[in-house]
């Protein structure tokens, strides 16, 4: 009998440490209203890892989402809708990179600002872009050039 009631005070506490994770990544997933910031598209060889509501971050704070993905068909690359606090100006020369939170974490898209006094205007194209690194093909080149 002793067994039983440990086994119902573990599982409520798996339900509960489970509970508290749910709970802290509906806090974590914040997105950014439309109506609140400006809209930039980003142009990316590859958006893998990259999905709507994907977060944009500056300095590891979210400071935006991506609302649309489409596939330009003049250059066949991925452009990306992100949405952009309104109070953040970027500036022109700024990079963005897909990032990734670590092994099991998902992926953002990062802003590495730069240092020009033009800013993005509403609407505009970034270019200067970095897609993810697909670690698969990197350790698959790492096994090719060990033979």
């Amino acid at each position: 009998m002793g067994e039983n009631k440990l086994e119902i005070v573990v599982g409520a506490a798996v339900l509960l440490i489970a509970g508290i994770f749910f709970y802290l990544l509906l806090l974590e997933n914040d997105t950014f209203p439309e109506d609140g910031g400006y809209e930039l598209v980003a142009e990316f060889n590859s958006a893998q890892g990259v999905s709507v509501g994907t977060d944009v971050k500056l300095a590891g704070i979210a400071v935006g989402s991506v609302t649309d993905m489409a596939i330009n068909p003049e250059t066949y690359k991925a452009d990306v809708k992100l949405i952009i606090s309104s109070n953040l100006d970027i500036p022109v020369d700024s990079f963005l990179a897909v990032s990734s939170e670590g092994l099991l974490g998902g992926n953002f898209i990062e802003i590495l600002p730069g240092i020009d006094f033009e800013y993005f205007q509403p609407g505009e194209k970034v270019v200067q872009t970095q897609s993810s690194v697909d670690f698969m093909s990197v350790m698959a080149g790492f096994a090719n050039s060990q033979n």
